[in-house]
């Protein structure tokens, strides 16, 4: 769960952010037992305000590590195979079918053109999913194809 609040209008790359874990996660050959409430950090990796024309606010979050009692740390990653970890805002444009109706279309044109896309936000409390350990980055762990059953 996300502990910190992100909005893409005043975001930037580089800022950090706090989430916990919510559930007991047992041991494994690699990894210790985490318990819920430990603390996690990360990153921003990537933040665009949004824009004129309707360009959406953008975000690319990045979990780096759990803290463990007594201060280990366990590095974690975002689930490749769910696509919280980027998120856009919406671009409020109107449907560009409409650009070949004579004279409706200049009107949608201009406005598409001359409003702003929405930022993103975050909220606090959001569920944020992890992998914990470094297995899928030294290609020690099985990943599920997306098509998997059971796979979000």
């Amino acid at each position: 769960m996300i502990l910190t609040r992100l909005d893409s209008a005043v975001t930037t790359a580089g800022d950090s952010f706090t989430f916990k874990i919510t559930e007991s996660v047992p041991a494994t050959a690699t990894t210790p037992a985490i318990t819920p409430g430990t603390r996690g950090y990360g990153i921003v990796a990537f933040a665009d305000h949004a824009r004129g024309s309707g360009t959406p606010g953008r975000m690319v979050v990045e979990p780096r590590f759990l803290r463990l009692p007594g201060g280990t740390h366990v590095q974690v990653i975002g689930d490749p195979q769910l696509a919280e970890d980027f998120v856009v805002g919406s671009t409020r444009n109107l449907n560009g079918a409409f650009a070949f109706v004579p004279g409706i279309g200049l009107a949608v044109g201009g406005y598409n053109a001359l409003h702003r896309g929405k930022e993103v936000v975050i909220a606090k409390g959001t569920p944020f999913s992890v992998l914990i350990g470094d297995g899928l980055a030294t290609g020690d762990c099985f990943v599920p194809p997306p098509d998997a059953p059971n796979v979000r």
